[in-house]
């Protein structure tokens, strides 16, 4: 029926006449051009403290339109509300003359920080609020009880050993490379437990991409105890790991989540799904440094025709090592205190969701806003809050229910049109409009 429905044609081709008209125009200017990436707004604020809003985009991306529909109304509310809460609190900082350090995320309302805390506060609270399953787990896997985990990816067993095992041999790992153990351990179990809650944020709200901190899990580790508490070699050694946690939107953890719940729907065994998953891995490791060795190779990576952003980001890890090594600063007293700030404010809005059903703040609006996640997004739930909450409260469930396809429409067209243009261009050579993020 699905296929069947002319609202979810009509959004099908909303969204594919939108990305079309957009995407002839970057071929041929004379074609108009619709609006939906990035514009950013600060230039309208030139005067103080206003300036301090900093970069402030606003999209009307179809497929994000489309996603913010889906979610609960609490969660796209809070995702857009807390967004423009933090550029309150630049403003605002500003207003008052508070400065701090050198560098943006050293600097007053220390958002990095905030994001930080946040992302452990939700770990924190997640580990809490299932501590029962969890003694049953620990239970079942030292023989003590029997709980039934059959329909589970993996034993419950090999789950926890296998965490255990994988852990120590990540550990040993580092230390051959010079990372002393107490940093490693503190260095991979911040980065495990941003993973976690990256997880958690796509189970909930669902975002299109999910960011993590801008104090990733090596800033994390070394700002608030300060460069030098940590060795040279450790720094070196951390610095050489950065690659996978200074970018966290392709954390293999929430598509593997993602993943095992299609197969639940789907009516596909757990476990078939880890050994096809597992095999993913290993091509996908194999064929991504393929591709990308043979594209660097063949056109050169500091030529025009391939995107910097990937040697950009290889060479940050060791900027910052520059940094560290030149700047060994003491503790950062004001790191410490913004991510127990974020932690205890992430708690405090959790309790509130518990305790409290008219409570309007969802927790992972605010981890969300604290991240690079919504500079794209806030706009489009924005709109899609709008919406949802209109045709709730004039046209009820059913409302919701009917006007639910043409919303996966706009994302079906939005991802259709955007991949065959795509293909298009890299039949013909040609780079093309990009349709998403900016």
């Amino acid at each position: 029926g699905f296929f069947r429905n002319k609202y979810m044609w009509l959004g099908f081709f909303i969204a594919c006449a939108v990305e079309t008209i957009n995407s002839l125009n970057a071929l041929y200017p004379n074609v108009p051009h619709l609006q939906i990436r990035a514009y950013d707004l600060a230039p309208f604020f030139p005067t103080h403290p206003w300036n301090a809003v900093g970069y402030f985009p606003t999209t009307l991306y179809p497929l994000t339109i489309g996603l913010g529909y889906v979610l609960s109304t609490d969660v796209s509310f809070s995702c857009w509300f807390f967004y423009l809460f933090t550029k309150l609190e630049n403003v605002g900082v500003s207003a008052i003359g508070w400065t701090g350090g050198a560098g943006g995320m050293a600097s007053p309302p220390y958002l990095g920080q905030q994001g930080a805390g946040a992302f452990l506060g939700i770990v924190v609270m997640v580990i809490y609020l299932a501590r029962g399953h969890l003694k049953e787990v620990i239970a079942h896997v030292f023989g003590k009880s029997k709980i039934d985990d059959l329909d589970e990816p993996m034993g419950y067993r090999t789950a926890v050993f296998g965490l255990i095992a994988g852990f120590l041999v990540m550990i040993g790992f580092a230390a051959y490379v010079g990372v002393s153990p107490w940093a490693g351990v503190l260095y991979l179990g911040i980065y495990l437990a941003f993973a976690t809650c990256i997880s958690r944020l796509r189970a909930e709200a669902g975002p299109a991409w999910t960011m993590g901190p801008y104090m990733d899990a090596m800033d994390a580790t070394i700002r608030p105890l300060g460069a030098g508490a940590f060795g040279r070699q450790s720094l070196i050694g951390l610095a050489y790991f950065h690659w996978f946690s200074i970018e966290m939107r392709c954390c293999p953890m929430p598509v593997t989540v993602e993943g095992m719940k299609m197969a639940q729907a789907a009516g596909v065994r757990q476990r078939t799904m880890t050994i096809i998953m597992l095999a993913a891995i290993v091509a996908g490791i194999a064929i991504g440094f393929w591709a990308c060795l043979a594209v660097w190779y063949h056109f050169g990576a500091e030529s025009a025709k391939v995107d910097p952003w990937r040697t950009n980001m290889g060479k940050a890890s060791f900027d910052r090592l520059t940094t560290y090594l030149n700047n060994p600063a003491r503790p950062d007293t004001a790191a410490i205190l913004a991510m127990t700030f974020g932690a205890c404010f992430t708690f405090f809005l959790t309790i509130m969701r518990t305790k409290f059903f008219w409570f309007p703040f969802h927790p992972a609006g605010y981890v969300l806003a604290n991240t690079g996640t919504l500079y794209w997004l806030w706009c489009p739930f924005f709109i899609a809050w709008t919406l949802k909450t209109l045709i709730i409260r004039y046209g009820g469930i059913k409302g919701y229910r009917a006007a639910l396809p043409f919303f996966l429409g706009l994302v079906l067209g939005d991802y259709t049109i955007s991949s065959l243009w795509a293909l298009a261009g890299s039949v013909l050579g040609i780079r093309m409009y990009r349709c998403f993020p900016c």
